[in-house]
């Protein structure tokens, strides 16, 4: 089995390096006798060790625009106009994960028809995970070559044509559907099992089935100012189905020794002000998940003080040990930053809270603990719920309210379930009686009237370690902003100048000489007919199709 992997790996890296899609994987994977199950856990697992996503995308780019870290030496004016290194999201596709998936699809597809309804569980999963995925792409490229993407290598064309976000968001649920009324009808007693090869649900097709038909919803939810009628009807028919019902089929990867590349690591940057002026005020017991207490212990203060470092403090047992930097620019001389800052025999103490490593890389540190990576959670799932039952969008037949609950509960315990993986220094599970003050925290408590502001504070808060859906989340919502209960800064560059949220990646200038550039060009040119598309692909304030003003 190591030995067919590494064929297909080889293979695969020859291969994966670009992005124009004419030249992308052309050689046909079939003169490697895989099988569709032996290829799954290498397709799963190139979708979620890119390392270089985490180093630009999320640290340096996307949580620092949604205010859900901030860097040590705080945000420069310039932070909200830099998008280069981005998008390693559509390198992931149209190299090895999205290769690999529709090998695994392709292979299913040309068995003898006997055979085919033995793999029925199998081409699902690989199906879902590549709609996934492509959703995922969309998401911040707007058009993109799917349906006749990675076919050359199958005698197939060597041009595929771009689909329109509004495509694809067809295309996407009628093939989720299909997978689920798949899953239905298959004889589940003669499929061949993935087993441990399926990394996130070790072979249980019910859990994937529910994905299937919860995962329309999550994507439909994107439709929301577009076409709100066709979330209503999608949304119908989900609810009326088997959806996520308990934190057990969570759709998340839990994976060993993904994400030790140091790229992964977190260790330059700290907790935000918004994000711990809420939690602290709200006893969230999800905050010493998400953030450490800063340096400043009984201890510490004791022995600078010794050292004339620090003048006499109040050493009391309500000292502040979570603390958020400001994240606008304009306030980074604050005395948050390096003026309050301490070093003595080579340690230094600092006031701001740093994130929890291991949440973030397990292997920090010779960690020995194990990363998870939520993808839709039933937190998310009861939360997203919540919010359209709250705008008038659906009925579930449960109250907006225990909707909310449910959620924050489940959140709750699903970062239990991150931290204790991850084997978090000084890690302690959350008591029922923590949740149960948190739920009547004085901006947590459920209130009718402003029962769609919790509710998207809830989802920010729970989509931490999602952070493409809490800038997806503030582009859909307008929320939290500067007047809600979590309240976000108004971020100015130095002098007072405001700056404004980019809301998607810079997208590429077709080459000349690219084999697909006729259609390339032409996706190009059609997503610049939309007003709000901004003033150039270059123009990261720019707009994409979902995202309407």
């Amino acid at each position: 089995m190591k030995k067919i992997f590494l064929i297909a790996a080889s293979l695969y890296l020859l291969n994966s390096c670009t992005r124009d899609f004419a030249e992308t994987n052309t050689n046909p994977l079939d003169i490697v006798n895989t099988t569709p199950e032996s290829l799954l856990p290498m397709a799963i697992k190139k979708g979620y060790d890119a390392s270089f996503e985490y180093y630009y995308d999320y640290y340096r780019r996307i949580m620092p625009w949604t205010q859900t870290l901030v860097p040590g030496t705080a945000n420069i004016s310039e932070f909200m106009d830099d998008g280069t290194n981005m998008n390693t999201r559509k390198d992931v596709f149209y190299g090895d994960h999205g290769s690999l998936l529709t090998d695994i699809i392709h292979k299913i597809d040309q068995m003898p028809a006997d055979q085919q309804a033995r793999y029925v569980n199998i081409k699902s999963i690989a199906t879902i995970l590549k709609v996934y995925y492509a959703w995922y792409v969309t998401d911040v490229n707007g058009s993109m070559a799917y349906a006749e993407a990675f076919q050359a290598r199958y005698g197939g064309t060597a041009t595929p044509k771009f689909e329109t976000q509004e495509q694809l968001y067809d295309i996407f649920d009628s093939q989720l559907n299909n997978v689920y009324s798949a899953l239905e009808g298959a004889n589940q007693s003669i499929q061949v099992s993935p087993g441990s090869g399926d990394l996130f649900f070790n072979g249980d097709i019910l859990k994937w089935k529910k994905v299937s038909n919860s995962l329309r919803l999550k994507i439909a939810s994107r439709l929301m100012k577009r076409n709100p009628a066709k979330l209503a009807t999608i949304a119908a028919q989900v609810l009326s189905r088997d959806q996520i019902s308990s934190t057990a089929e969570d759709f998340s990867l839990r994976s060993r020794r993904f994400t030790e590349h140091g790229n992964f690591n977190p260790t330059t940057f700290f907790a935000s002000k918004p994000m711990v002026d809420h939690m602290t005020k709200n006893k969230d017991p999800r905050l010493p998940i998400f953030f450490q207490k800063n340096s400043y212990s009984k201890t510490a203060i004791k022995r600078l003080s010794t050292a004339g470092l620090m003048t006499s403090v109040a050493l009391t047992d309500s000292l502040q040990r979570y603390v958020g930097g400001p994240t606008s620019p304009d306030k980074s001389t604050t005395r948050y930053y390096t003026n309050a800052r301490r070093s003595l025999n080579g340690t230094t103490y600092d006031t701001i809270s740093r994130l929890q490593y291991r949440i973030w890389q397990p292997e920090y540190l010779s960690g020995t603990g194990n990363a998870v990576f939520p993808i839709l959670t039933y937190a998310d799932y009861s939360l997203l719920k919540a919010e359209l039952q709250a705008r008038g969008i659906i009925s579930t037949g449960n109250s907006v309210q225990s909707l909310y609950e449910e959620g924050i509960k489940a959140s709750v315990k699903t970062y239990n379930f991150i931290a204790k993986e991850a084997v978090v220094e000084q890690y302690e599970p959350t008591a029922d009686n923590e949740i149960a003050t948190y739920l009547n925290g004085p901006d947590v408590q459920f209130n009718p009237s402003k029962a769609l502001e919790q509710i998207i504070i809830q989802e920010y808060l729970n989509y931490f370690k999602q952070p493409n859906e809490v800038w997806a989340l503030i582009k859909r919502t307008d929320m939290p902003n500067t007047s809600t209960a979590l309240k976000l800064e108004a971020l100015a560059r130095t002098g007072g100048i405001p700056l404004t949220m980019p809301r998607r990646v810079v997208l590429q200038t077709p080459s000349a000489n690219n084999l697909n550039y006729s259609n390339q060009q032409a996706a190009l040119n059609q997503m610049k007919q939309d007003p709000d598309f901004g003033t150039s692909e270059s123009d990261i304030q720019g707009r994409i199709w979902w995202d309407k003003k």
